[in-house]
């Protein structure tokens, strides 16, 4: 193959956009940006009814980047754990922490303590940002090497995050700088296309050039009001509340997902955009309690973690008039790497190449790059694309090819016109509401039950959720194990999402190929037969 034929299956973005990126790190970008509005509402929470200008929001930053640095609790390339629901703290303290030069790894509240051990080998933080609730949890880690500072919304006068800024206003901050090629500035936790949580090292020029590219192509305005329903320990969650600053719009947070709140903070805070998961868009479609709210004010519902069914998407434009904008992208790279362009529609796709972005489809098996309608794994390479996986060089290299190019592990193509299609995928994660789940860590701990001679994990398709987690187990002779007991091993182990919704079948044996690779497909075939 030529290299003019090898350009031509590069596709890339179809919109003029300023490609000019600052080279500055994610507080000093946002606090700049965040300086045109300061007296316009920033932040909403919808359980505690406060609202932060934008003014009030850069002087909490700044007074607990100057309290966290001047108490010595946070050190320039120091890792942070923060596990905090959503909340005004939450944003505050990502900056914060931005500004002294240290980073965030995003934790999910919900972890049980095998999960935490996990991540916490991986992040090896000194200080554990988060609630009282969550103490309890890092006290069943191994090490104590760590430090705690607690955040008590519910009481300030006495929560020590509240303290150590209200410190911060007798003081002043000395800069920091940082390499924003080489610095992180998050570490989110993702199963990439399988296996366990790995820590995804995230740039401040990554997550910079994520909100440069999401205003170039963005859908917001100043005169938006965004919904921040979804988890922001998710990195989509975080980056479109980060993206609604960075354009000047207003953020109402919800702490936690409740329909019933979701449709009562649209109504009473006129909600214009709502980012949200398929299951989401399912209920908005579906529920009739949303029938007895005024919804009127939203333009658009943004998509994105799972495909979006056509059903869906023609049941919510034709009850509500809503535009259905969809994104495509992994925590890998940042945010969206496809996303619906500006004034164009094509109800299925995933959109087109964002700025910042290249993107081809790759034949699996032989890794040639393939044309218009031909179907392969879908690969992008930028900016956006992560550093890579903290401490696992081996899973970086599977992911990022020598020619930077990070393979998604989703089955794809895409037409004349540059649209992108996901019509499967390669790798084993299970959606969840959009939450991933990798079957072999669901496997590895059924493995541990005493019961259990052999074990697999699959997802079985779900209206509602997308996909839930089934498990086929192959009990030890004489067991008498039974299904509801496999059930409440795990969920005893694992975060809720990761429960085995999906039921457990008992079988002779798991089917494999000779190298001990599990066959999912005759699974999924056996499922179907059920």
């Amino acid at each position: 193959m030529t290299e003019k034929a090898l350009v031509s299956k590069i596709v890339k973005c179809s919109i003029q956009y300023d490609d000019h990126i600052p080279e500055v790190s994610l507080s000093q970008y946002l606090l700049h940006e965040m300086s045109k509005w300061k007296n316009c509402v920033a932040i909403v929470s919808v359980t505690t009814k406060e609202e932060f200008t934008y003014g009030d929001l850069i002087h909490d930053v700044n007074c607990l980047a100057a309290g966290l640095q001047a108490s010595g609790l946070v050190k320039r390339g120091q890792c942070v754990a923060m596990a905090l629901p959503n909340s005004i703290e939450f944003v505050v303290t990502l900056l914060a922490v931005s500004q002294v030069g240290a980073f965030i790894s995003l934790i999910n509240p919900v972890y049980t303590p095998r999960e935490l051990k996990h991540v916490s080998s991986i992040n090896n933080a000194g200080l554990w940002i988060c609630t009282p609730e969550f103490v309890s949890l890092l006290s069943q880690l191994d090490k104590t090497e760590y430090k705690t500072l607690l955040v008590d919304s519910s009481n300030k006068e006495r929560s020590q995050w509240h303290s150590v800024l209200k410190s911060g206003e007798s003081r002043a901050f000395q800069s920091v700088s940082v390499n924003v090629f080489e610095d992180l500035v998050t570490m989110p936790f993702s199963s990439g296309t399988t296996g366990l949580p790995k820590g995804v090292m995230l740039t401040h020029h990554n997550l910079v050039t994520a909100l440069c590219n999401f205003k170039a192509w963005c859908p917001y305005t100043q005169k938006d009001v965004n919904l921040g329903l979804l988890p922001m320990f998710h990195q989509y969650g975080c980056l479109m509340v980060l993206t609604t600053l960075a354009v000047g719009a207003k953020a109402v947070i919800l702490r936690k997902f409740s329909f019933p709140d979701m449709l009562h903070a649209i109504q009473d805070y006129k909600v214009t955009m709502i980012p949200l998961v398929p299951p989401v868009a399912l209920l908005l479609s579906k529920h009739p309690s949303a029938d007895k709210f005024d919804l009127s004010s939203v333009r658009a519902i943004i998509s994105s973690a799972a495909p979006l069914s056509l059903d869906i998407i023609n049941t919510i434009i034709s009850k509500y008039k809503w535009e259905v904008l969809q994104g495509y992208g992994m925590t890998e790279c940042t945010l969206a790497s496809h996303f619906t362009p500006p004034g164009q529609r094509k109800y299925g796709s995933v959109g087109q190449i964002m700025p910042f972005f290249e993107g081809k489809i790759a034949d699996p098996n032989t890794g040639v790059d393939l044309g218009v309608k031909e179907v392969g794994e879908i690969c992008v390479r930028g900016f956006m694309v992560m550093k890579g996986y903290r401490g696992n060089p081996g899973a970086t290299a599977a992911m990022i090819d020598s020619n930077n190019w990070l393979h998604t592990g989703d089955i794809g193509y895409y037409d004349e016109e540059g649209f992108f299609y996901v019509v499967d995928r390669l790798k084993e994660l299970i959606k969840y509401k959009g939450m991933q789940i990798a079957p072999s860590e669901l496997e590895h701990l059924l493995l541990t039950h005493e019961e259990v001679a052999d074990a697999a994990v699959i997802g079985i398709p779900d209206e509602f959720a997308g996909e839930l987690p089934r498990a086929y187990v192959v009990k030890r002779p004489g067991s008498t194990v039974s299904e509801s007991d496999i059930v409440r091993f795990v969920e005893e182990q694992v975060a809720p999402f990761k429960r085995l919704r999906g039921g457990v079948i008992f079988i002779d044996a798991i089917p494999k190929l000779l190298s001990g690779k599990i066959l999912r497909r005759e699974l999924r075939a056996l499922s179907s037969k059920l």
